[in-house]
């Protein structure tokens, strides 16, 4: 789950730094407390040791040894130097798979705007074009992210989740090259978009090549992250770094311990060596930085959100190819392209469904996701106010007469504005997205059985079925927005 916390520091003050600081989750206490516990409590062991257990020669010999590990220590591993370069380099690969993950938001314009026509058939053909592309997405991503993997198990979870159809899954079934799969939809997405310029749904072929350009790019980044996972960064790189650090503490375990007899005792004996502990806690958070960021699609605090990026692709790319055309009121009747390895052009899985809800397995639901909603979109300035007065900048003020001023005053009544805000966080609160996935499970066990023949209650497992006598009364149906 990606960690927001970019209101904590819109201002530039102290509670912002305590904010900031006192975090958990994601933070660098969450990824050094407990090695930095178990390293001081070997610390102090071997403190006790040397002041109880040895005898006064085993203390000098071992004295020496502190010396001898403590002298030019910094200098001898320099840590600052190993993980400035190591950890630039590991942000640097995390910016561009970042950049690489692809979102559809420009094909999905395109797609709207230059493939013309309100009939259902150019309206599948819309749907479908960001359908292939998500599924190629999702294709992709189940292969290098576990977060990914684990919603989609299988090809036939894809399918059950409305990506593909059983005709799709059979054709990419049929194709052995896994690096080819990928792109089988790719495929069919530029075959539509030459149908449609040939069948005039495209004016021009210079407006066919902007959407295939388009197609092109989001292709191109999906292929960069196969191409991160495919070759990692060389393993020597992170094995020298990762050894060096823990080394560099393992000796100070011995090198920074206060020397209490002999003729050369420490200045102050404090037990815990105060510098080294921040040291451990700078230099181990650093380490744990690029640790996190070597794969930034596993299932670490801040690693990226995979699946929330495909149901954002998947909502708002069918959301944008839907908005300029109206839903007719015609019956439905199915089109067949018979075109070369492009499957027939069927109505999606979430054909009239305003709020789409794509699947997870029941496990993978479980894990939190931080949706991409403004980190300021849910505070409310005018909780306690019944109105808001508007006047221009006290710059322009002084450049008006009292009579002008008195024509540019606003008041705005922000009754509604704060109930509807009361109402939303009302709801939010009474259902968490954890009590509503308890009940879906409960409803699951309860009332589904899988029969020999694939089939839920005599219901085709493929089938997306509402149930009225629970959805009409289950109030975890009410969706979030944003005030």
């Amino acid at each position: 789950m990606t960690i927001s916390y970019t209101l904590d520091v819109s201002q530039t003050n102290l509670q912002s730094f305590f904010s900031l600081l006192l975090r958990w989750r994601g933070s660098v206490w969450k990824a050094v407390f407990g090695q930095l516990a178990v390293w001081t409590a070997v610390f102090l062991l071997i403190s006790c040791i040397y002041r109880y257990m040895l005898s006064p020669s085993q203390q000098d010999v071992f004295e020496q040894l502190i010396r001898y590990f403590d002298n030019k220590l910094d200098a001898n591993i320099p840590l600052t130097f190993l993980l400035g370069f190591f950890v630039s380099f590991v942000v640097a690969r995390w910016g561009s798979i970042l950049n690489g993950i692809g979102w559809i938001d420009d094909a999905s314009l395109l797609f709207a705007t230059y493939i013309r026509g309100a009939d259902e058939e150019t309206r599948v053909i819309r749907r479908n074009l960001v359908r292939y592309l998500v599924l190629s997405q999702a294709l992709v991503l189940r292969d290098i992210s576990m977060q990914v993997r684990k919603r989609f198990p299988t090809m036939d979870t894809l399918a059950a989740s409305g990506l593909m159809t059983h005709e799709e899954m059979d054709i990419l079934d049929h194709i052995k090259d896994p690096y080819s799969r990928y792109w089988t939809s790719i495929q069919w997405s530029l075959n539509l978009v030459y149908e449609c310029q040939k069948k005039g749904k495209v004016d021009s072929y210079y407006l066919m090549n902007k959407i295939v350009d388009e197609i092109g790019k989001f292709r191109h980044g999906l292929a960069s992250l196969l191409k991160y996972d495919w070759v990692p960064v060389p393993l020597v790189y992170p094995q020298v770094i990762f050894l060096a650090v823990r080394i560099y503490f393992m000796i100070c375990l011995i090198g920074r311990q206060f020397i209490v007899t002999g003729p050369n005792p420490s200045g102050i004996d404090l037990w815990l060596p105060i510098t080294t502990m921040v040291q451990f806690l700078v230099y181990m958070g650093w380490m744990k930085v690029a640790e996190a960021l070597l794969n930034p699609l596993g299932e670490d605090d801040d690693d990226l959100e995979c699946n929330y990026i495909i149901d954002k692709n998947l909502i708002t790319g069918l959301s944008i190819v839907d908005t300029m055309w109206k839903h007719d009121d015609t019956g439905y009747s199915m089109v067949e392209e018979h075109m070369a390895k492009t499957p027939a052009q069927k109505k999606d899985e979430f054909w009239g469904i305003d709020k789409i809800a794509p699947l997870y397995s029941m496990e993978s639901a479980e894990r939190s996701v931080h949706p991409l909603v403004g980190s300021a979109s849910k505070i409310n300035l005018v909780k306690n106010k019944k109105e808001i007065v508007m006047t221009p900048h006290k710059n322009k003020l002084s450049e008006l007469d009292p009579s002008e001023q008195k024509t540019y005053l606003r008041r705005v009544n922000v009754s509604d504005h704060n109930a509807k805000h009361a109402k939303q966080r009302g709801l939010e609160r009474a259902n968490s997205p954890d009590k509503c996935l308890s009940k879906m499970r409960s409803r699951s066990n309860g009332k589904f059985r899988t029969s020999a023949n694939g089939s839920q209650n005599g219901v085709d497992l493929w089938t997306r079925a509402d149930s009225p006598d629970d959805s009409s009364h289950d109030s975890c149906s009410h969706s979030g927005s944003i005030i």
